[in-house]
């Protein structure tokens, strides 16, 4: 662990590291071809997920937490942001694009937008599509609770659905996740989502349609969690365009990556 630290550190501090500058986690799973034949996107979409059924799920707001706890790199400026577009073999137009849907959005907000989809709202939407159109069975959902029980903003961040999930939102190990203990709100929402959860675990239905496997097809199909009062108020914000809704946004992220495509992440 004290080697692996002394390592990611020298990564974070030199911008001319590549991709590892921005989240320097040393550790994954490498598709070595013998335990791990093929990238997860690539087996699927090849039908080695037979007839399993997926249940899968990402947040609106997933790198804003490596953001929030230091681990990834700050890119402020607009020459940070073309680095990192370069580092990772991203479109000017995929930059662009992210830019005009959060009109307001700092330079460090796009980056962390675009780094969402990169590393967790685009792969997994692509991996359930991928086994959708090979024949399986998959369910796609978003997390978007951005309000606490106060009534103030908090991120729909990275693991801030699993709390939700799996019904253990008092514990206090949670509450930074979450934006401190839960409301009545909240708990009705964990509620339904652990529900969902345990229908899909026991009989492979979560309470919504599965993706068809048509090809750019299954928006509607997704399942977007936010408490009873947020999902009323969904219309009103979906009227001011994505920058008011990060779940419109989301959609709209889609169809640029879309057209840009997904570079797969290799080590």
């Amino acid at each position: 662990m004290a080697a692996t630290g002394r390592v990611c550190a020298r990564y974070a501090q030199d911008p001319a590291s590549g991709q590892r500058h921005y989240d320097p986690a040393i550790y994954g799973p490498v598709a070595d071809g013998v335990l791990l034949t093929a990238d997860p996107l690539e087996a699927l979409a090849a039908g080695a997920g037979g007839a399993v059924e997926l249940l899968v799920c990402h947040t609106t707001e997933e790198y804003w937490l490596l953001d929030a706890v230091g681990s990834s790199a700050k890119i402020t400026t607009e020459g940070q942001l073309a680095v990192f577009a370069a580092d990772f073999g991203l479109p000017a137009s995929l930059v662009e694009g992210h830019r005009e849907r959060l009109p307001d959005a700092t330079v460090l907000d796009v980056h962390l937008s675009l780094h969402s989809g990169l590393l967790f709202a685009e792969y997994s939407s692509r991996l359930a599509e991928a086994h959708a159109r090979a024949g399986g069975r998959a369910f796609l959902a978003r997390f978007d609770r951005r309000r606490d029980q106060a009534g103030r903003r908090v991120r729909a961040w990275h693991c801030a659905d699993i709390p939700f999930a799996f019904g253990n939102l008092h514990e206090e190990s949670v509450h930074f996740l979450i934006g401190g203990p839960p409301g009545e709100e909240d708990e009705e929402l964990s509620r339904r989502m652990t529900g969902a959860w345990a229908a899909f675990a026991g009989h492979g239905d979560p309470g919504w349609e599965p993706l068809d496997g048509s090809a750019g097809s299954g928006a509607a199909a997704v399942r977007v969690w936010r408490t009873a009062e947020e999902s009323a108020d969904a219309v009103r914000r979906a009227a001011e365009g994505p920058a008011g809704d990060a779940s419109a946004a989301q959609s709209g992220f889609r169809d640029l990556w879309r057209t840009a495509g997904l570079p797969l992440l290799a080590p």
